[in-house]
């Protein structure tokens, strides 16, 4: 319990100094969106009227007041543009950005534990070198520029999947594989080198003098691995954030990151800060949640 408590206040502290941070970074941003929005012929009253309304005339601290507890309240407050709740404008945008997010989440662990597994078993043979030399191409290729060489491949060159755009599944697949292909390479380096790590344990000898077999020494080696594999997973998922509004983009996806692009070019602020408050708060859960149960798993690394 004391652990649990433990972790859950470094988790408040965290996310209370991003929220804070993220207020003022937004505000240091260039340009004037109620300008923006009434165009360059509004006259000098009109803006200041607008900037009444939307309460950009109070003071920092009492704007950053009401920031807080709006969060608390789950209130992010109203898009400058279209007047519609942040929540509600997010909420139409989660699900492309949550099917893509999670199947290479879960794609790249899979895939990632498997090679790793077996590279290490194989260690110095084919297989090895092979999924090596795979992990390091992957790793060459940001996602910007590997998005786009897939759609050639995939899309234009063998037309086997659509484009862009979003309506069922198979619209998901090029996005997925944009993103599975490094996590899952990194996933692979750190379970081999985990794996080769603890297969040189004593224990390991030990249970092979039992009797027992490879395939159950292996299993019992990767368990022990577990850990170590899931903290790099919770690592990573901020790249995975990232790496899927960024795909979005390039896919032309209806999920956050068009919505967070969008926003950003109209300077709506208020949609901006609302997009990065909703990825923190997801991203700082995850990973506090995976590092609790990294310390419940192996106590070694409290």
């Amino acid at each position: 319990m004391s652990l649990f408590l433990n972790k859950l206040s470094y988790f408040l502290v965290t996310i209370f100094l991003s929220l804070t941070l993220i207020f003022f970074l937004i505000r240091l941003a260039p340009g004037d969106p109620v300008a923006r929005i009434l165009g360059p012929n509004a006259k000098m009253e009109e803006i200041i009227s607008y900037r009444e309304q939307l309460g950009l005339t109070k003071a920092t601290h009492v704007q950053y007041i009401d920031y807080l507890t709006g969060i608390f309240k789950g209130d992010l407050g109203n898009s400058l543009y279209s007047k519609k709740k942040i929540t509600r404008l997010m909420g139409e945008h989660f699900i492309p950005t949550f099917t893509i997010a999670f199947f290479s989440i879960l794609f790249a662990f899979i895939f990632g534990v498997i090679f790793g597994m077996l590279s290490g078993i194989y260690k110095s043979k084919f297989f090895d070198h092979l999924a090596r030399a795979l992990a390091i191409t992957a790793l060459s290729f940001p996602i910007f520029s590997l998005g786009p060489v897939l759609v050639y491949l995939m899309a234009i060159k063998l037309k086997l999947l659509p484009v862009s755009e979003w309506g069922d599944l198979k619209h998901a697949i090029l996005p997925i594989l944009t993103l599975v292909i490094p996590l899952g390479a990194i996933i692979t380096k750190v379970t081999r080198n985990k794996f080769l790590e603890e297969a040189k344990v004593p224990w390991v000898d030990f249970l092979r003098a039992k009797g027992m077999d490879n395939n159950g020494i292996n299993l019992r080696v990767l368990k022990v691995c577990m850990p170590t594999i899931l903290n790099i997973v919770g690592i990573q998922m901020s790249v995975v954030l990232a790496g899927t509004m960024i795909t979005e983009t390039i896919f032309d996806i209806p999920g956050m990151g068009m919505l967070l692009f969008e926003s950003i070019q109209n300077r709506d602020y208020p949609v901006v800060q609302g997009i990065i408050v909703y990825s923190t708060i997801i991203y700082m859960a995850i990973y506090f949640t995976v590092d609790y149960l990294n310390e419940k798993m192996d106590p070694r690394i409290g």
